[in-house]
């Protein structure tokens, strides 16, 4: 997989939404302790460069997520029951959803 070249997520998303037939996660609970995420080689594409543009943006966007049921649920298959929320540490916010997180 190679790198878009200074790619924000909504620039991924922009770039694999003009895709004739754009691609669809299924992110389900496998089991008791398991995440199954499927999907094709350009899904799976699409999310290594969607987590690969958060992790290189600026420390006020620590947070960034999609959900079949909420923001982004273009890009999910109707067997999806779960999304996904991506955090960045360090972060100034220290809190995740609401929740204060402790400070290490």
């Amino acid at each position: 997989m190679r790198k878009l070249k200074g790619s924000t997520t909504n620039g991924v998303v922009r770039l694999y939404s003009r895709k004739r037939k754009p691609p669809k996660l299924t992110v389900a609970k496998l089991d008791g302790d398991t995440v199954l995420i499927e999907g094709d080689a350009t899904a799976l594409e699409f999310l290594g460069q969607f987590i690969l543009a958060h992790s290189q943006a600026d420390k006020d966007n620590c947070h960034n997520g999609l959900h079949p049921r909420g923001a982004g649920n273009a890009w999910f298959t109707k067997g999806s029951t779960l999304g996904f929320y991506l955090h960045k540490l360090p972060c100034d916010a220290g809190h995740v959803l609401g929740k204060k997180l402790k400070k290490k």
